[in-house]
């Protein structure tokens, strides 16, 4: 036992070792051997072991810090000066625009394990304070000049020198401050701009936040047209009962992309029914409030026009059909709710059963059946409201099943039957007259028996 537990203590130690001793140090690289202070430069740091091969199960944590230079801005992603490895690199991490050095002369980035400093690795790079404008002229390769645009929105791209800072301005007020992040190529997208002639042009900006080039003036001409917006109406009232039916209707612009309302976070499409005119039948919502109703359209170019809060609907509590239960389906590209009876109660009298169940505001009637087997069910009334009485048979006790359907006319008038209730057991002679009759006979016989000794 012994011996076994001494291999396996071997084996776990080689094993630690061989795991830690691929590594042997970083390879680190700089964008450039040579900068200016403040320039921003890319880092790319990678473990590798003594052959420089990748090594692809390092996930620890770094030490990143410069010795000469103790004011260098590291990247953003470092937090007191440590960073952990994590799947996502792939062993190899790349900070982009993200270390500046802040004094001239050589300096160095140190890289470390943070479990063994005998890992490591150093990188120099000689900085200056020359501030040259050389290669820092940009230029707008688009938009085109005097170009017309149908979108408040566009893509401007320009050439300039990589981890530059860059100021993008429209009508001469800045619109976008980034760094080129890319060789020689870059673009940022604007959004919202107003109609009407523009100005656009870009700067290039040295280490001291200083203009150094600016680009010629292009000139843009914006004519989105966003959607004509008319008004709003709910049918049949802009007060109404919870979950009750009501259609929603809006006069726009013909031939939109999309009209949508948002009534309780819950959007609806719209369908144009006819020219300018957009509506669709919902449900209001379930709890008591005053919504607001925010109305959006889009045309062919994604144009947009929102009216928030374009007018209120007014949500009642109803105790109709509080506890029907509805499932929504779509038949024949119309949607339909399926209606299930509920609260199904049964009152016995001596003369009579009734049966009762929660009333449904859209049913037009309701379809009593007899179960005559298992699988046979006949129809025996048809009536308009939730209610429905049972006589008393005479002549022997029985007990029969009855089931209710609600009768429901879709939004075309198409007559629709809709889910049967489950089947309840009525008595059809209450058993108080059995008891009575029971009783009676009792009763009779004993004064019966009382009078015929008294006569004795």
């Amino acid at each position: 036992m012994k011996k076994i537990l001494k291999l396996m203590l071997l084996l776990s130690i080689f094993w630690f070792h061989s795991a830690f001793a691929a590594i042997d140090h970083f390879e680190v690289s700089l964008s450039k051997e040579e900068a200016s202070v403040n320039e921003a430069l890319d880092i790319i740091i990678e473990a590798v072991d003594r052959n420089w091969n990748t090594v692809k199960d390092y996930n620890w944590t770094i030490l990143i810090l410069s010795e000469t230079d103790t004011k260098a801005e590291l990247p953003k992603e470092i937090r007191d000066n440590s960073y952990t490895f994590k799947e996502a690199d792939q062993w190899k991490i790349k900070f982009e625009n993200a270390l500046k050095f802040k004094t001239a002369w050589k300096q160095e980035i140190n890289i470390y394990d943070l479990t063994d400093d005998a890992i490591m690795w150093v990188w120099e790079v000689f900085i200056s304070w020359d501030t040259s404008t050389k290669s820092l002229n940009i230029s707008i390769l688009s938009p085109e000049d005097w170009l017309i645009l149908w979108k408040n929105e566009l893509t401007v791209s320009w050439k300039t020198e990589k981890n530059h800072q860059v100021v993008i301005k429209i009508n001469w007020k800045d619109a976008i401050k980034t760094v080129s992040n890319d060789e020689w190529n870059f673009e940022e997208k604007l959004e919202n701009l107003e109609n009407g002639d523009i100005i656009i042009n870009a700067s290039v900006l040295d280490a001291d936040d200083k203009v150094v080039w600016t680009s010629r003036d292009v000139r843009v001409s914006i004519d989105a047209k966003n959607p004509e917006y008319k008004s709003i109406r709910i049918l049949p009232s802009n007060e109404v009962d919870s979950e009750s039916e009501i259609t929603v209707e809006i006069l726009a612009e013909k031939w939109l992309k999309e009209v949508t309302v948002v009534i309780d976070d819950t959007i609806t499409k719209l369908t144009e029914k006819s020219t300018w005119l957009y509506s669709w039948k919902t449900n209001a919502p379930k709890e008591a409030w005053e919504y607001n109703v925010d109305v959006k359209l889009i045309n062919d170019m994604w144009n947009q026009t929102q009216k928030k809060q374009a007018m209120k609907l007014k949500v009642n509590p109803s105790d109709l059909n509080s506890a029907a239960e509805q499932v929504t389906v779509t038949v024949n590209n119309e949607v339909k709710k399926i209606y299930k009876i509920t609260n199904l109660q049964l009152t016995k009298l001596k003369t009579k059963s009734i049966l009762t169940w929660d009333k449904i505001t859209e049913a037009d009637s309701y379809n009593i059946y007899k179960q005559m087997s298992w699988s046979i069910l006949e129809l025996v009334d048809n009536i308009k409201e939730p209610r429905y009485e049972v006589n008393i048979v005479w002549d022997k006790i029985t007990y029969d099943y009855f089931l209710v359907e609600p009768i429901v006319k879709t939004q075309s008038w198409e007559i629709f039957k809709w889910e049967l209730s489950e089947a309840t057991k009525i008595q059809t002679w209450p058993k108080e007259i059995i008891m009575l009759l029971i009783l009676s006979m009792i009763l009779w016989f004993i004064i019966m028996n009382f009078k015929r000794r008294k006569n004795v």
